[in-house]
């Protein structure tokens, strides 16, 4: 554990005596209600190096988290939310609201997150990219980072290859430090870049390491997975768009066409109703004609990466959410000070 987080799992521990946390929450609740965004459910040990550090959290953290919630939050499904936002009041009771989100449609979320959703009777909605689900393909993002943690000073070996002629492949040369910061830093700079060039990035870099390394197992959830789910009445289904495109970075064309693409995929595989579609910024990335073109193509609500509980008169499409990630929440004082938003 890094001094960091030592330093914040100190902090979680007074803050928790204090009272704090409980009176942030209270406070919040008055007039607001928490979205909580989750990626993956993976046991520390299929982690591995490849996986970044704010894109999972372990099987029995998770169900600590879903005990902490059951115990002071109602946990409501995000279609309630759209239904009955004027009565929210009503809805709240004695306690504060709670959803439960997950993006990407990953396996681990059927293997490790709802068996234990199933047993607490908790309902979550998961938002599926939809051209990868029932596929073994990849984010670009894991290709590279798992590429990164196969190849150990990838900088040093790039460095000895002559005739680089690709400027941006030789980003990698400049890496220093340990590896997770050194994927952080690539994958940020390569998120500004068109599909098209990282894809050029990511033929060039396999091409100059001699072959294509990665080891292909299956990452998403198959359609016959989330029909299974959707039936159980407990998992709500939306969009992350078709491909995953960073929606900032492609033409409004484009942008229409990834949305109707996966909104229509959901409608054909029966997993969503037409009166009920949620959607989900890839890589949390909008701006307010994005905003408008998710309105105009027919879904109902939208989550952000923006971080924050949400008051009742925030615009649907513009929904805020708290990330959850394994090392600031893997014990009660770090996870009840997480969703009060005091680290």
């Amino acid at each position: 554990m890094n001094i960091s987080i030592q330093l914040k799992s100190i902090l979680a521990k007074v803050f928790n005596l204090s009272g704090i946390i409980n009176y942030k929450i209270r406070k919040y609740s008055k007039r607001k209600y928490l979205i909580l965004m989750y990626h993956r459910i993976i046991p520390y040990e299929e982690a591995g190096p490849g996986v970044q550090a704010g894109m999972y959290v372990e099987p029995d953290t998770f169900e600590m988290h879903i005990r902490y919630l059951k115990n002071r939050f109602k946990i409501i499904s995000l279609s309630d939310i759209f239904n009955n936002l004027q009565g929210l009041k009503t809805m709240k009771s004695n306690l504060p609201i709670c959803i439960i989100t997950f993006d990407d449609g990953w396996y681990d979320f059927y293997k490790y997150a709802y068996p234990i959703l199933e047993k607490q009777n908790v309902p979550a909605t998961v938002f599926l990219p939809t051209e990868f689900i029932g596929t073994q393909d990849m984010f670009w993002t894991d290709e590279v980072s798992s590429i990164m943690a196969m190849e150990k000073n990838i900088g040093e070996k790039l460095s000895k290859k002559r005739g680089l002629s690709n400027n941006k492949v030789q980003m990698f040369m400049k890496l220093r430090g340990p590896l997770e910061l050194q994927i952080e830093e690539v994958l940020s700079s390569l998120k500004e870049y068109q599909d098209g060039e990282i894809k050029k990035i990511m033929t060039d870099l396999k091409t100059i390491l001699g072959a294509d390394k990665v080891i292909r197992r299956r990452s998403f959830l198959n359609w016959e997975e989330v029909k299974l789910m959707e039936e159980s009445g407990l998992i709500t289904f939306g969009s992350h768009s078709a491909k995953h495109k960073i929606l900032v970075n492609i033409n409004e064309n484009e942008i229409v066409e990834e949305l109707i693409e996966s909104k229509n995929t959901l409608l054909a595989k029966g997993v969503v109703q037409r009166s009920f579609i949620p959607f989900c910024y890839p890589n949390g990335d909008y701006n307010e004609r994005i905003v408008q073109i998710v309105r105009d193509t027919g879904y109902h609500v939208a989550v952000t990466t923006e971080s924050g509980w949400n008051h009742v008169n925030i615009p649907q499409f513009n929904l805020h959410r708290i990330a959850i990630h394994q090392d600031m929440s893997f014990n009660k004082q770090l996870f009840g000070c997480r969703i009060a938003n005091l680290l």
